[in-house]
């Protein structure tokens, strides 16, 4: 079996170092698809002398992760290949991630997505992989469990279900790709499953997408419609395909209210 791996970088060349070196050692029979989106601190250098093989795409730094990942995606589709793996760049694989991966993929009797679970670097805590339907989030068991929001940091994808319903929406800028590709897959009857057990390792990015505080309304809203914000636009899309639009409405309006309201009051928890 062949795997096209899928990866998008920006600016973090030792992360992305011990994540290519973690990939490496497992000797996959794969190609590797990165995409360097624009970085500056040697990144492009590093993977081209370090790396050579690598398929290696460079971005302005307008791409961010889901357009990173679909420009890696389209690339990939020129060859054929039984499995596209999803990779985020500040994962650190264990030695039988991609067994555990098939594994799960196999126990399932029909086509799937394989979502991997990922453990905390320090408290081994499972921080990645998805949520149920409770909004839960999965934690190892013996066998592969549904989920219903799949995070996108290692996911495996057989090219049945690409041929069923595409690669990852080119609408999502940063946030939001995986969820949507996830739940994309779920209305078209292909489950969704976690691993049995943690596959890798990596740091939970504790950031609050729809709002910035402690600053003027100003640069409030110019975070909120930026990459790494919150998009209203890109969020109405998102509940809209999946939720209906009256959830679309109400949050379109709600990410305008929390902006527009003083820190003072709102709640705590909305901060992470």
């Amino acid at each position: 079996m062949k795997t096209a791996i899928l990866i998008t970088c920006h600016n973090r060349k030792e992360q992305t170092k011990k994540c290519l070196n973690s990939l490496l050692s497992s000797q996959l029979n794969n190609d590797v698809f990165l995409v360097d989106d624009g970085s500056i601190d040697g990144t492009t250098d590093m993977i081209r002398n370090e790396y050579p093989h690598i398929h290696l795409i460079q971005g302005d730094g307008s791409l961010y992760w889901s357009r990173g990942m679909y420009t890696a995606w389209k690339e990939a589709l020129k060859n054929d290949y039984d499995h596209y793996l999803w990779l985020n760049d500040d994962i650190v694989l264990y030695p039988s991630f991609y067994k555990e991966l098939i594994e799960c993929k196999n126990i399932i009797s029909h086509t799937c997505i394989v979502s991997g679970l990922v453990e905390d670097v320090e408290t081994k805590k499972i921080i990645y992989g998805g949520y149920n339907q409770k909004k839960e989030i999965i934690l190892p068991n013996d066998t592969p469990q549904e989920i219903r929001y799949m995070n996108g940091n290692v996911v495996l994808v057989p090219k049945e279900v690409v041929k069923e319903i595409g690669i990852i929406d080119p609408t999502y800028h940063h946030d939001l790709g995986d969820l949507d590709y996830g739940l994309t897959a779920i209305k078209r009857g292909i489950k969704v499953v976690s691993t049995r057990k943690a596959i890798a390792c990596s740091k939970r990015e504790k950031i609050c997408r729809i709002k910035k505080w402690n600053v003027s309304i100003i640069e409030r809203f110019k975070y909120l419609h930026s990459p790494l914000g919150s998009p209203p636009r890109i969020n109405f899309y998102y509940r809209k395909k999946h939720f209906g639009i009256t959830n679309a409405l109400i949050y379109y309006l709600y990410l305008y209210a929390i902006n527009i309201l003083p820190d003072r009051y709102i709640s705590e928890k909305y901060k992470n």
